[in-house]
């Protein structure tokens, strides 16, 4: 009786035990799972922060939004534009007939000094000496900045006029050289009008643009002087 009365006195003490420990992990186990869920959206916190930051301080690739890439090809121009390579061809065209045209007025002029008895031709002609060569200095020094040689002739057209010239005299020289240089103005107004109207070198568009008034003075006067006026 007494072994039966320990038997169950120990099995009611046990089940009280396992009833105890149960009842602990049952309220144990969620108050864990919470814990260790916690813990895991820490981390994620964590790595996502981390990776924001990554991609934040990671340099932007090429192209990409925000960022600015050198275009191809856009290398800063030198600072200097003295360089005969930065003319067109139209630029070059110009100066090359510019520089003829008042070699050839001064080349044409000079013969009338010594030819003409006429005080009105004589006239004409020094005025065309001294402002073709100012203009021809003008020229020369725009060449120069642009390393660009200017022809020391004064080309076949102009050759033949003053060629004509050397074989008269008198009142026929007078008339020829006039008339020579009612041409000769013409076409070289021509030109002038021709680069300010698609010329782009800005240098050479001022000197243009003082010049041609100039030119169409010494037309306008020729044309009287052939005129009889």
């Amino acid at each position: 009786m007494n072994i039966v009365c320990d038997v169950r006195a120990i099995k009611k003490l046990v089940g009280s035990f396992m009833g105890v420990a149960g009842v602990s992990a049952f309220i144990s186990f969620p108050a864990l799972a919470q814990a260790n869920l916690n813990s895991a959206n820490s981390n994620s916190s964590s790595q996502f922060i981390l990776a924001q930051s990554t991609q934040r301080n990671a340099p932007a690739p090429v192209g990409s939004p925000g960022t600015i890439s050198p275009s191809p090809g856009t290398t800063p121009a030198p600072g200097t534009t003295n360089s005969g390579t930065s003319l067109s061809a139209l630029d070059r065209e110009f100066m090359t007939r510019a520089a003829q045209s008042d070699l050839t007025e001064i080349q044409t002029s000079q013969l009338a000094l010594q030819r003409s008895k006429n005080k009105a031709v004589r006239d004409y002609a020094q005025r065309m000496i001294q402002e073709h060569t100012n203009s021809s200095r003008q020229l020369t020094q725009i060449a120069k900045n642009r390393n660009v040689t200017l022809p020391k002739d004064i080309g076949p057209e102009n050759k033949a006029l003053l060629t004509k010239l050397r074989n008269v005299t008198g009142n026929n020289f007078d008339r020829a050289y006039m008339q020579g240089q009612v041409q000769a103005h013409k076409k070289t107004l021509a030109e002038y009008q021709n680069y300010l109207k698609k010329g782009q070198n800005q240098e050479l568009r001022a000197f243009a643009s003082k010049n041609a008034p100039l030119v169409a003075d010494h037309l306008e006067m020729a044309q009287k002087m052939v005129a009889g006026r």
